[in-house]
Protein backbone atom coordinates (compact mmCIF):
# COMPACT_ATOMS: atom_id res chain seq x y z
CA UNK A 1 0.00 0.00 0.00
CA UNK A 2 1.29 3.38 -1.09
CA UNK A 3 -0.06 6.78 -0.02
CA UNK A 4 0.62 10.36 -1.40
CA UNK A 5 1.28 12.85 1.52
CA UNK A 6 0.96 16.64 0.69
CA UNK A 7 2.94 18.82 3.31
CA UNK A 8 1.89 21.92 4.21
CA UNK A 9 2.78 24.27 7.16
CA UNK A 10 0.35 25.29 9.95
CA UNK A 11 -0.93 28.77 10.48
CA UNK A 12 0.66 29.66 7.42
CA UNK A 13 -1.26 31.07 4.16
CA UNK A 14 2.12 31.25 1.97
CA UNK A 15 1.17 28.48 0.08
CA UNK A 16 4.62 26.33 0.52
CA UNK A 17 3.74 22.48 -0.06
CA UNK A 18 5.35 19.74 -0.18
CA UNK A 19 4.57 16.35 -1.06
CA UNK A 20 5.92 12.82 -0.57
CA UNK A 21 5.22 9.24 -1.08
CA UNK A 22 5.04 6.58 1.96
CA UNK A 23 5.14 2.79 1.74
CA UNK A 24 2.68 1.50 3.81
CA UNK A 25 3.01 -2.11 3.50
CA UNK A 26 -0.47 -3.64 4.34
CA UNK A 27 -1.63 -0.37 6.00
CA UNK A 28 -2.14 -1.94 9.83
CA UNK A 29 -0.64 1.52 10.87
CA UNK A 30 -2.46 4.26 12.17
CA UNK A 31 -2.90 8.22 10.71
CA UNK A 32 -0.28 9.10 13.35
CA UNK A 33 2.28 7.16 12.21
CA UNK A 34 1.78 8.49 8.99
CA UNK A 35 2.06 11.83 9.84
CA UNK A 36 5.58 11.91 11.64
CA UNK A 37 6.81 9.82 8.93
CA UNK A 38 5.99 11.86 6.15
CA UNK A 39 7.51 14.83 8.05
CA UNK A 40 10.65 12.75 8.80
CA UNK A 41 10.88 12.19 5.11
CA UNK A 42 10.18 16.05 4.23
CA UNK A 43 12.96 16.79 7.12
CA UNK A 44 15.45 14.59 5.16
CA UNK A 45 14.70 15.45 2.01
CA UNK A 46 15.58 19.42 2.69
CA UNK A 47 18.03 18.31 4.87
CA UNK A 48 16.27 19.77 8.01
CA UNK A 49 16.37 18.68 12.32
CA UNK A 50 13.34 16.67 12.59
CA UNK A 51 11.97 19.05 15.44
CA UNK A 52 11.30 21.49 12.88
CA UNK A 53 8.65 19.43 11.40
CA UNK A 54 5.98 18.38 13.91
CA UNK A 55 2.57 17.02 12.53
CA UNK A 56 -0.18 19.06 13.62
CA UNK A 57 -2.95 17.94 11.55
CA UNK A 58 -3.78 14.85 9.48
CA UNK A 59 -6.54 15.77 6.89
CA UNK A 60 -8.73 14.58 4.50
CA UNK A 61 -9.00 15.91 0.85
CA UNK A 62 -12.21 17.89 1.63
CA UNK A 63 -10.06 19.49 4.63
CA UNK A 64 -11.86 17.23 7.65
CA UNK A 65 -9.33 16.49 10.58
CA UNK A 66 -9.23 13.08 10.71
CA UNK A 67 -8.52 11.39 13.96
CA UNK A 68 -5.11 10.39 14.04
CA UNK A 69 -5.63 6.86 15.80
CA UNK A 70 -7.49 5.68 12.57
CA UNK A 71 -6.15 2.51 10.90
CA UNK A 72 -4.94 3.22 7.36
CA UNK A 73 -5.90 0.22 5.19
CA UNK A 74 -9.89 0.90 6.69
CA UNK A 75 -9.88 4.83 5.31
CA UNK A 76 -7.25 4.86 2.39
CA UNK A 77 -6.78 2.46 -0.24
CA UNK A 78 -4.01 2.01 -2.53
CA UNK A 79 -2.71 5.20 -4.15
CA UNK A 80 -4.86 7.65 -1.99
CA UNK A 81 -3.89 10.85 -0.92
CA UNK A 82 -4.32 13.47 2.68
CA UNK A 83 -2.79 16.43 3.44
CA UNK A 84 -0.59 16.37 6.64
CA UNK A 85 -0.12 20.26 8.33
CA UNK A 86 3.34 20.50 10.13
CA UNK A 87 4.79 22.80 13.11
CA UNK A 88 8.01 23.36 15.10
CA UNK A 89 6.44 21.93 18.21
CA UNK A 90 7.17 20.56 20.76
CA UNK A 91 3.64 19.91 21.28
CA UNK A 92 2.06 17.55 18.28
CA UNK A 93 -1.69 17.43 17.01
CA UNK A 94 -2.84 20.89 18.42
CA UNK A 95 -5.69 20.72 15.79
CA UNK A 96 -8.94 19.12 17.34
CA UNK A 97 -10.72 16.56 15.44
CA UNK A 98 -14.54 15.89 15.68
CA UNK A 99 -14.76 13.77 18.74
CA UNK A 100 -11.37 13.67 20.02
CA UNK A 101 -11.36 12.74 23.72
CA UNK A 102 -10.53 15.41 26.35
CA UNK A 103 -7.89 14.24 29.21
CA UNK A 104 -10.34 12.65 32.26
CA UNK A 105 -10.20 13.85 35.56
CA UNK A 106 -8.21 10.61 38.00
CA UNK A 107 -7.70 10.60 40.95
CA UNK A 108 -4.82 8.60 43.40
CA UNK A 109 -5.42 5.46 45.12
CA UNK A 110 -3.13 2.98 46.95
CA UNK A 111 -2.32 1.14 43.85
CA UNK A 112 -1.98 4.57 41.72
CA UNK A 113 -4.07 6.31 39.25
CA UNK A 114 -8.07 5.28 40.10
CA UNK A 115 -10.30 5.21 36.97
CA UNK A 116 -13.45 6.38 35.87
CA UNK A 117 -16.30 3.82 36.95
CA UNK A 118 -18.95 2.45 34.87
CA UNK A 119 -21.11 4.71 36.77
CA UNK A 120 -19.66 7.76 36.59
CA UNK A 121 -21.89 9.52 33.98
CA UNK A 122 -25.00 8.38 36.28
CA UNK A 123 -23.46 9.87 39.44
CA UNK A 124 -22.71 12.95 37.83
CA UNK A 125 -26.06 13.78 36.09
CA UNK A 126 -27.42 16.81 37.25
CA UNK A 127 -31.09 15.37 37.81
CA UNK A 128 -32.54 19.13 38.12
CA UNK A 129 -31.15 20.11 34.53
CA UNK A 130 -33.49 17.39 33.07
CA UNK A 131 -36.28 18.80 35.13
CA UNK A 132 -36.37 15.98 37.08
CA UNK A 133 -37.28 17.66 40.29
CA UNK A 134 -40.37 19.23 38.71
CA UNK A 135 -41.77 15.40 39.04
CA UNK A 136 -41.00 15.95 43.09
CA UNK A 137 -44.27 15.74 45.17
CA UNK A 138 -44.72 19.69 45.65
CA UNK A 139 -47.01 18.57 49.14
CA UNK A 140 -43.81 16.72 50.20
CA UNK A 141 -41.71 19.39 49.48
CA UNK A 142 -43.64 21.99 51.44
CA UNK A 143 -43.54 20.40 54.55
CA UNK A 144 -39.82 19.94 54.17
CA UNK A 145 -37.69 21.52 51.68
CA UNK A 146 -34.39 19.70 52.29
CA UNK A 147 -36.94 16.55 50.65
CA UNK A 148 -36.24 17.89 47.08
CA UNK A 149 -32.89 16.78 47.35
CA UNK A 150 -33.15 14.09 49.40
CA UNK A 151 -35.32 12.63 46.77
CA UNK A 152 -33.64 13.50 43.78
CA UNK A 153 -30.60 11.79 45.64
CA UNK A 154 -32.63 8.89 46.18
CA UNK A 155 -34.14 8.54 42.58
CA UNK A 156 -30.92 8.46 41.08
CA UNK A 157 -29.49 5.97 43.45
CA UNK A 158 -32.61 3.82 42.47
CA UNK A 159 -31.52 4.22 38.65
CA UNK A 160 -28.10 3.43 39.96
CA UNK A 161 -28.82 0.38 41.73
CA UNK A 162 -30.88 -1.11 38.22
CA UNK A 163 -28.71 0.97 35.82
CA UNK A 164 -27.45 -2.46 34.48
CA UNK A 165 -30.43 -4.06 33.69
CA UNK A 166 -32.09 -0.82 32.31
CA UNK A 167 -29.45 -0.56 30.11
CA UNK A 168 -30.00 -4.04 28.74
CA UNK A 169 -33.66 -3.51 27.95
CA UNK A 170 -32.40 -0.27 26.35
CA UNK A 171 -30.24 -2.40 24.28
CA UNK A 172 -32.69 -4.97 23.66
CA UNK A 173 -35.36 -2.98 22.37
CA UNK A 174 -33.47 -0.08 20.57
CA UNK A 175 -32.45 -2.54 18.39
CA UNK A 176 -35.99 -4.46 17.27
CA UNK A 177 -36.28 -1.67 14.27
CA UNK A 178 -33.68 -4.04 12.64
CA UNK A 179 -32.43 -0.67 10.47
CA UNK A 180 -28.79 -0.20 9.68
CA UNK A 181 -25.56 0.36 12.28
CA UNK A 182 -25.90 3.87 12.18
CA UNK A 183 -29.32 3.64 13.96
CA UNK A 184 -27.74 1.68 17.04
CA UNK A 185 -27.70 3.52 20.57
CA UNK A 186 -30.45 5.45 19.98
CA UNK A 187 -34.18 4.79 20.83
CA UNK A 188 -37.12 5.82 18.46
CA UNK A 189 -40.36 6.63 19.95
CA UNK A 190 -41.77 3.70 18.43
CA UNK A 191 -38.92 1.27 20.25
CA UNK A 192 -39.79 2.94 23.47
CA UNK A 193 -43.83 2.54 23.30
CA UNK A 194 -42.73 -0.95 22.36
CA UNK A 195 -40.90 -1.65 25.58
CA UNK A 196 -43.63 0.11 27.93
CA UNK A 197 -46.56 -1.66 26.39
CA UNK A 198 -44.72 -5.17 26.61
CA UNK A 199 -44.17 -4.03 30.19
CA UNK A 200 -48.20 -3.42 30.44
CA UNK A 201 -47.50 -0.18 31.58
CA UNK A 202 -51.09 0.87 29.90
CA UNK A 203 -54.17 0.70 32.19
CA UNK A 204 -57.49 2.24 32.40
CA UNK A 205 -56.45 5.71 33.53
CA UNK A 206 -53.03 5.51 31.81
CA UNK A 207 -53.10 5.00 28.23
CA UNK A 208 -50.87 4.77 25.06
CA UNK A 209 -51.15 8.66 24.35
CA UNK A 210 -49.92 9.25 28.52
CA UNK A 211 -46.42 7.25 27.26
CA UNK A 212 -46.37 9.50 24.07
CA UNK A 213 -46.61 12.10 26.34
CA UNK A 214 -43.66 11.29 28.88
CA UNK A 215 -41.35 11.05 25.32
CA UNK A 216 -42.46 14.68 24.32
CA UNK A 217 -41.78 16.35 27.76
CA UNK A 218 -38.55 14.61 27.78
CA UNK A 219 -37.69 15.71 23.78
CA UNK A 220 -38.87 19.38 25.65
CA UNK A 221 -36.21 19.13 27.80
CA UNK A 222 -33.61 18.12 25.96
CA UNK A 223 -34.25 20.43 22.82
CA UNK A 224 -33.78 23.45 25.89
CA UNK A 225 -30.69 21.89 27.18
CA UNK A 226 -29.56 22.39 23.61
CA UNK A 227 -30.55 25.83 23.18
CA UNK A 228 -34.10 24.69 21.04
CA UNK A 229 -31.52 22.57 18.75
CA UNK A 230 -32.73 19.07 19.66
CA UNK A 231 -31.51 16.45 17.21
CA UNK A 232 -33.06 14.04 15.03
CA UNK A 233 -32.04 10.97 13.41
CA UNK A 234 -31.70 10.62 9.21
CA UNK A 235 -35.12 10.10 9.06
CA UNK A 236 -36.05 13.25 10.96
CA UNK A 237 -37.15 11.17 14.03
CA UNK A 238 -37.13 12.22 17.44
CA UNK A 239 -34.49 9.62 19.76
CA UNK A 240 -33.30 8.89 23.40
CA UNK A 241 -29.78 8.01 24.29
CA UNK A 242 -29.12 5.90 27.30
CA UNK A 243 -28.79 8.78 29.60
CA UNK A 244 -32.01 9.97 28.09
CA UNK A 245 -33.68 6.92 28.34
CA UNK A 246 -33.04 7.05 32.05
CA UNK A 247 -34.17 10.50 32.74
CA UNK A 248 -37.80 9.32 30.61
CA UNK A 249 -38.46 6.35 33.36
CA UNK A 250 -38.65 9.36 35.97
CA UNK A 251 -40.94 11.01 33.65
CA UNK A 252 -43.30 7.59 33.02
CA UNK A 253 -43.37 6.96 36.67
CA UNK A 254 -44.13 10.28 37.86
CA UNK A 255 -46.97 9.81 35.57
CA UNK A 256 -48.12 6.85 35.78
CA UNK A 257 -48.29 6.50 39.51
CA UNK A 258 -50.25 9.66 39.52
CA UNK A 259 -53.29 7.62 38.09
CA UNK A 260 -56.11 5.88 40.34
CA UNK A 261 -55.18 2.43 39.62
CA UNK A 262 -51.38 2.77 41.15
CA UNK A 263 -49.69 0.34 42.60
CA UNK A 264 -47.47 2.82 44.83
CA UNK A 265 -49.02 5.13 47.14
CA UNK A 266 -45.75 6.71 48.86
CA UNK A 267 -45.40 10.21 47.05
CA UNK A 268 -41.89 9.62 47.08
CA UNK A 269 -40.43 9.48 43.66
CA UNK A 270 -37.91 7.06 44.28
CA UNK A 271 -40.05 4.68 45.24
CA UNK A 272 -42.62 5.54 41.97
CA UNK A 273 -38.89 4.93 39.87
CA UNK A 274 -38.68 1.46 42.03
CA UNK A 275 -41.97 0.14 41.65
CA UNK A 276 -41.73 0.78 37.85
CA UNK A 277 -38.64 -0.62 37.31
CA UNK A 278 -39.27 -4.11 39.52
CA UNK A 279 -42.99 -4.73 39.40
CA UNK A 280 -43.58 -3.67 35.88
CA UNK A 281 -40.17 -3.27 33.55
CA UNK A 282 -38.41 -6.39 34.72
CA UNK A 283 -41.16 -8.35 36.23
CA UNK A 284 -42.56 -8.52 32.39
CA UNK A 285 -39.85 -7.84 30.19
CA UNK A 286 -36.93 -9.69 32.18
CA UNK A 287 -37.63 -13.83 31.77
CA UNK A 288 -37.89 -13.52 28.25
CA UNK A 289 -34.39 -11.29 28.05
CA UNK A 290 -32.91 -14.03 30.56
CA UNK A 291 -34.24 -17.10 28.59
CA UNK A 292 -32.98 -16.24 25.48
CA UNK A 293 -29.21 -15.38 27.27
CA UNK A 294 -29.18 -18.41 28.44
CA UNK A 295 -29.89 -20.45 25.63
CA UNK A 296 -26.71 -19.00 24.28
CA UNK A 297 -24.80 -20.16 27.01
CA UNK A 298 -25.96 -23.43 26.49
CA UNK A 299 -24.50 -23.46 23.51
CA UNK A 300 -20.17 -24.00 25.40
CA UNK A 301 -19.28 -27.36 25.49
CA UNK A 302 -15.97 -29.05 26.29
CA UNK A 303 -14.95 -29.42 22.83
CA UNK A 304 -16.58 -25.55 21.43
CA UNK A 305 -13.92 -24.65 24.53
CA UNK A 306 -11.26 -26.15 23.09
CA UNK A 307 -11.74 -24.94 19.48
CA UNK A 308 -11.88 -21.28 20.77
CA UNK A 309 -8.47 -21.63 22.86
CA UNK A 310 -6.78 -23.11 19.82
CA UNK A 311 -8.10 -20.14 17.80
CA UNK A 312 -7.70 -17.84 19.94
CA UNK A 313 -4.56 -16.09 19.00
CA UNK A 314 -6.40 -16.15 15.15
CA UNK A 315 -9.78 -14.66 16.81
CA UNK A 316 -7.60 -11.75 18.50
CA UNK A 317 -5.92 -11.04 15.32
CA UNK A 318 -9.45 -11.03 13.39
CA UNK A 319 -10.34 -8.12 15.91
CA UNK A 320 -7.26 -6.10 15.12
CA UNK A 321 -7.87 -6.66 11.37
CA UNK A 322 -11.58 -5.27 11.94
CA UNK A 323 -10.54 -2.07 14.16
CA UNK A 324 -11.20 1.38 12.50
CA UNK A 325 -9.02 2.98 15.11
CA UNK A 326 -6.26 1.67 17.40
CA UNK A 327 -5.01 4.02 20.16
CA UNK A 328 -1.39 2.98 21.69
CA UNK A 329 -0.75 1.41 24.90
CA UNK A 330 -4.75 1.10 25.20
CA UNK A 331 -7.16 -1.80 25.41
CA UNK A 332 -7.66 -3.51 22.32
CA UNK A 333 -11.82 -2.44 21.49
CA UNK A 334 -13.62 -2.97 18.57
CA UNK A 335 -16.60 -0.73 18.00
CA UNK A 336 -19.53 -2.99 17.13
CA UNK A 337 -21.27 -0.75 15.32
CA UNK A 338 -18.23 -0.99 12.94
CA UNK A 339 -18.16 -4.65 13.22
CA UNK A 340 -21.42 -4.78 11.50
CA UNK A 341 -19.88 -3.83 8.14
CA UNK A 342 -17.54 -6.35 7.96
CA UNK A 343 -20.38 -9.24 9.87
CA UNK A 344 -22.26 -7.86 5.75
CA UNK A 345 -18.32 -8.43 4.32
CA UNK A 346 -18.25 -12.11 5.63
CA UNK A 347 -22.19 -12.92 4.61
CA UNK A 348 -23.15 -13.12 8.15
CA UNK A 349 -25.20 -10.22 8.99
CA UNK A 350 -27.79 -9.84 6.21
CA UNK A 351 -31.64 -10.87 5.78
CA UNK A 352 -31.30 -14.06 5.41
CA UNK A 353 -28.66 -14.60 8.37
CA UNK A 354 -28.19 -13.09 11.29
CA UNK A 355 -30.58 -9.55 11.98
CA UNK A 356 -29.37 -6.56 13.52
CA UNK A 357 -32.02 -7.37 16.64
CA UNK A 358 -30.42 -11.00 17.18
CA UNK A 359 -26.65 -9.49 16.73
CA UNK A 360 -27.50 -7.04 19.99
CA UNK A 361 -29.31 -10.01 21.88
CA UNK A 362 -25.72 -11.61 21.04
CA UNK A 363 -23.72 -8.81 22.07
CA UNK A 364 -25.71 -8.17 25.51
CA UNK A 365 -24.16 -11.98 25.78
CA UNK A 366 -21.09 -11.25 25.02
CA UNK A 367 -20.84 -8.48 27.63
CA UNK A 368 -22.45 -10.17 30.33
CA UNK A 369 -22.30 -14.04 32.47
CA UNK A 370 -25.21 -12.68 34.84
CA UNK A 371 -28.38 -12.84 32.87
CA UNK A 372 -30.90 -11.89 35.42
CA UNK A 373 -31.49 -8.00 34.86
CA UNK A 374 -31.69 -7.11 38.78
CA UNK A 375 -28.31 -8.43 38.83
CA UNK A 376 -26.83 -7.32 35.58
CA UNK A 377 -24.02 -4.56 35.98
CA UNK A 378 -23.49 -1.35 33.27
CA UNK A 379 -20.87 -1.24 31.42
CA UNK A 380 -18.94 1.87 30.34
CA UNK A 381 -18.53 0.99 26.79
CA UNK A 382 -21.72 -1.00 26.12
CA UNK A 383 -20.63 -1.13 22.28
CA UNK A 384 -17.39 -2.04 22.28
CA UNK A 385 -16.02 -5.60 22.81
CA UNK A 386 -12.57 -6.15 24.15
CA UNK A 387 -10.81 -9.99 22.94
CA UNK A 388 -12.82 -12.21 25.91
CA UNK A 389 -16.38 -11.03 24.71
CA UNK A 390 -15.26 -10.93 21.09
CA UNK A 391 -14.86 -14.62 21.49
CA UNK A 392 -18.30 -15.17 23.08
CA UNK A 393 -19.78 -12.89 20.31
CA UNK A 394 -18.19 -15.16 17.44
CA UNK A 395 -19.40 -18.18 18.97
CA UNK A 396 -22.89 -17.26 19.92
CA UNK A 397 -23.34 -15.77 16.17
CA UNK A 398 -22.30 -19.61 14.98
CA UNK A 399 -24.72 -21.47 16.96
CA UNK A 400 -27.59 -18.60 15.92
CA UNK A 401 -26.01 -19.07 12.07
CA UNK A 402 -26.02 -23.28 12.43
CA UNK A 403 -30.06 -22.86 14.07
CA UNK A 404 -30.97 -21.25 10.90
CA UNK A 405 -31.10 -24.21 8.98
CA UNK A 406 -33.15 -27.54 10.23
CA UNK A 407 -32.16 -30.69 10.21
CA UNK A 408 -28.74 -30.12 9.70
CA UNK A 409 -26.56 -33.20 9.15
CA UNK A 410 -23.68 -31.58 11.06
CA UNK A 411 -22.95 -31.00 14.81
CA UNK A 412 -22.86 -27.68 15.81
CA UNK A 413 -18.82 -28.36 17.25
CA UNK A 414 -18.05 -29.16 13.73
CA UNK A 415 -20.18 -25.88 11.98
CA UNK A 416 -18.76 -23.75 14.49
CA UNK A 417 -14.94 -24.66 13.74
CA UNK A 418 -15.56 -24.35 9.72
CA UNK A 419 -17.09 -21.25 10.56
CA UNK A 420 -14.68 -19.61 12.39
CA UNK A 421 -11.81 -20.64 10.01
CA UNK A 422 -14.03 -18.85 7.07
CA UNK A 423 -14.23 -15.44 9.22
CA UNK A 424 -10.50 -16.40 9.73
CA UNK A 425 -10.18 -16.23 6.09
CA UNK A 426 -12.20 -13.69 4.71
CA UNK A 427 -10.44 -10.83 7.35
CA UNK A 428 -7.25 -11.88 6.37
CA UNK A 429 -5.60 -13.71 8.89
CA UNK A 430 -5.43 -17.06 8.19
CA UNK A 431 -4.24 -17.46 4.62
CA UNK A 432 -4.21 -20.74 2.60
CA UNK A 433 -1.02 -22.11 1.33
CA UNK A 434 -1.60 -23.59 -2.15
CA UNK A 435 0.29 -26.39 -2.53
CA UNK A 436 2.07 -26.67 -5.86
Amino acid sequence: MRVKVVLSKYETTSGDQAQVWVECGSGEQILRWLAYTACARLAYLRGDAPQMYVPQAVNANDGTVLDVDLVLNEVLGDGDSLSVEYGRGPEAFKIRWDGRPTTPPFKWGEEGIIGPSDHEWLEEMDMKAFGIDRLVDEAMVTANPASLDQDLNATKEVLRQYAGGLQALYKFYEAMKDEDELMLDKMSMEAYRALLVDARLPSDHFKINHIDECFVKCMEVISARSEGKGRRDQTGSTWLSLQEFFVVICWVAHSRFATKDSLSTDPALSTKVSTLITSYLFLNLGSAITERLRSLEGSFTPYTATLLKKGRRLTEQTLDSCQLRRVPGSERRLDVKYLCGHLRKWGILSTKGISMSTLMTILLFSKHHEFDLTKMELKRHPMEVNYDEFERLLHALAYKMYHLEENREETFEEFLGETLDDIYKKSGVLVEIKKQ
